[in-house]
């Protein structure tokens, strides 16, 4: 959710600051299916049928990972597209915290009762459906989980981690970029074609 609002946001920004949605249509991307590979798999993975039918933990946790390395590999190949490069990073940041951790994001207790996620006395065991475990004294790479938290009295309240930051400000600066710059179609962007020179000023006096 903390995504979405920050796209949102960057998006009514862009907006108001002279960008157009329609000038998204130009930007040159390759491999876009390998995105739609990868949200499809997340979607499968984290569906109520997988967690009743399958629900391995072990190939959970490595479709999981296998996906994130997949969007990562996507922004590396269109890494020319401005705020690519930031949202890899970004995933990368993610997925790294994720694989040291056997394939679970460590989230911080505190952080989730900031949130409102869970009650004082609640359990963790349901967040692992999520792909969420607690932080304890073995979990490595913690501060890349979600340890930041919107609180729960605040609107779109969750956790997140710092590669959602990241995420979040390579998502803003693609819509700026790519929503501000002038599309082919403008004719700014058109080569200006110069005036017949004339080698002889033009006399309007009548000729006898």
């Amino acid at each position: 959710m903390i995504l979405l609002a920050i796209l949102a946001l960057g998006l009514v920004v862009s907006l108001l600051t002279g960008g157009r949605i329609e000038r998204l249509a130009n930007v040159h991307f390759r491999y876009s299916y390998l995105i739609l590979i990868a949200l499809w798999v997340q979607i499968l993975i984290f569906s109520r049928w997988w967690q009743s039918t399958i629900g391995h933990p072990v190939v959970s946790s490595g479709l999981y990972i296998a996906s994130m390395l997949l969007l990562a590999i996507t922004c590396w190949l269109n890494r020319h597209v401005p705020g690519i490069v930031l949202l890899g990073i970004g995933l990368l940041l993610n997925s790294a915290v994720i694989v040291a951790n056997g394939g679970y994001m460590p989230t911080s207790l505190q952080a989730l009762r900031t949130a409102g996620i869970i009650a004082p006395d609640a359990t963790l065991d349901a967040a692992r459906a999520t792909n969420s475990s607690l932080i304890d004294e073995n979990t490595l790479l913690w501060f890349l989980g979600d340890i930041m938290a919107i609180p729960s009295r605040i609107p779109l309240a969750n956790i997140f981690s710092i590669g959602d930051v990241v995420i979040g400000l390579g998502a803003i600066r693609f819509l700026f970029a790519n929503m501000r710059g002038a599309s082919p179609a403008e004719p700014n962007d058109s080569p200006t074609t110069p005036s017949p020179a004339t080698d002889e000023p033009v006399s309007t006096a009548k000729q006898e």
